[in-house]
């Protein structure tokens, strides 16, 4: 008799890319006094230049069984309180750059559930954002939303609002793996949200779709894809179900009370299959898991891993690419600290040009290109030199050996097989980076030091 064991998209699914993140990425988050915390965000945010707005909403009528981010159940009178405490964390930061004169050019707010939120809300947060930075003329504004929340009224309004750009959690046309994910709204509600959306004069609407579930077949998956692409939308975001331990979906599927997800070698097919019919359809790659049909994009990755990325919110997590932090993940630590008029981070670290240098390579080549001469531009110093100090040389030579990219006289450009491979390791590092941080902040609210993977 053999036991049959469940494959599992964790973070020990990754075999030698997790080994090698493993070997060569590791973070360490201190807590801080306030005059560190201070000194390090003043001294290393640039002088000149954009400067983007991440805002953490980690409120949900219910509680999917798989999310990976810092979530908690709706309670209406402590959002309140929770908005009113963004406004504070807002002007702690604009007292400490006052005169610096930052330009902000897109806000993103994830969750949670940021269409829990009132458009009048959203308003608020603008207003106040711009009492204390410089807000540019062709601002993104962009938020995640269910579609269950998003009425042709309600996007009127957060339009009206300043919202320009809208993400929906589509997930599936599938109402089966729509009640397995946990979500509570259904395929009807999908179609709804999606046909509303396009009436309003948004800037962009994307839909995220997710792959990779538990009991998907390859023709349910391809069936969702073609669906998708059955709306006038702008662009695509494949995800795939990724298992974190500290979620209960983990702990069902070990013990067998959950279906197994598709065969390990399903991943590459399924993305595969996705990636043609989008291009046969006029969605063409912009990153490894995102397709547009233009050249527009909704994404938060760029100033998540390069900055200067200033977050607001319990669990948001910054970089002003001289420092990353983390934002208590405890919503009601986050605003006593924020209304006594203390920064709410309960990690920081620092980051180095190199290390620096590494993550804005792995950025653009998450976005399929990078440039030589912006390279150059962005650290005054030649790509081969900066990035020859470091251990990322031997990566981006095996890469090219084994066909993942292509040099240029004018930069490198990831391949069609680099994609398969980026879309492993991409989503590898997402979980032991991201979801680690994220682990380790929620076991509590201010633990001395963190370190990842």
């Amino acid at each position: 008799m053999f036991l049959v064991l469940h494959f599992i998209l964790d973070k020990d699914a990754f075999g030698f890319r997790g080994y090698i993140i493993r070997r060569a990425f590791k973070a360490n988050f201190k807590l801080e006094s306030q005059n560190v915390i201070e000194k390090s965000i003043s001294e290393t945010l640039p002088e000149s230049g954009d400067v983007s707005i991440y805002i953490h909403f980690p409120f949900c009528r219910s509680l999917c069984p798989a999310c990976p981010y810092v979530r908690y159940l709706y309670d209406g009178s402590l959002v309140e309180k929770y908005v009113e405490a963004i406004k504070m964390e807002i002007s702690l930061y604009g007292k400490l750059l006052k005169d610096r004169g930052i330009n902000i050019s897109d806000i993103h707010v994830g969750g949670g559930t940021p269409s829990l939120l009132n458009p009048q809300q959203y308003k608020e947060i603008l207003n106040c954002l711009s009492e204390f930075f410089n807000l540019k003329g062709d601002l993104d504004y962009g938020i995640e939303a269910n579609p269950n929340d998003i009425n042709e009224d309600y996007l009127f309004k957060l339009r009206d609002a300043g919202v320009n750009k809208l993400s929906i959690g589509v997930q599936s046309f599938n109402d089966s793996n729509l009640k397995m994910l946990g979500r509570i709204h259904n395929s009807n509600d999908n179609v709804k949200a999606i046909e509303n959306a396009l009436k309003v004069d948004f800037k962009l609407v994307n839909i995220d779709m997710m792959y990779f579930l538990p009991n998907q077949s390859l023709n349910d998956w391809i069936n969702d894809v073609k669906m998708a692409t059955e709306f006038n939308v702008m662009q695509i975001t494949l995800y795939p179900l990724l298992i974190v331990h500290y979620r209960p979906m983990y702990r069902l599927m070990m013990s067998g009370k959950m279906p197994k997800q598709p065969e390990k070698k399903m991943f590459n097919v399924m993305y595969a299959e996705a990636m043609k019919i989008l291009r046969e359809r006029g969605f063409l790659p912009i990153r490894y898991y995102s397709f547009s049909r233009t050249s527009k994009e909704y994404s938060t990755v760029e100033r998540e891993m390069v900055g200067p990325l200033i977050a607001f919110g319990s669990g948001g997590m910054g970089f002003t690419g001289g420092c990353e932090y983390v934002n208590t993940c405890f919503p009601a630590e986050y605003i006593k600290t924020v209304n006594g008029g203390r920064f709410p981070i309960a990690g920081l670290r620092m980051v180095d040009v190199r290390e620096r240098a590494i993550r804005y390579v792995q950025e653009r080549l998450g976005a399929l290109k990078l440039s030589f001469q912006d390279f150059k531009n962005t650290f005054n110093e030649d790509f081969h030199s900066l990035i020859g100090k470091t251990g990322l040389k031997y990566s981006l030579y095996i890469d090219r050996l084994l066909g993942n990219i292509k040099i240029h006289s004018w930069g490198i450009e990831l391949t069609e097989k680099g994609m398969f491979a980026r879309n492993w390791s991409g989503w590898a590092f997402v979980l032991l980076v991201p979801c680690g941080i994220v682990e380790k902040y929620l076991a509590e609210p201010w633990p001395k030091n963190v370190t990842v993977p």
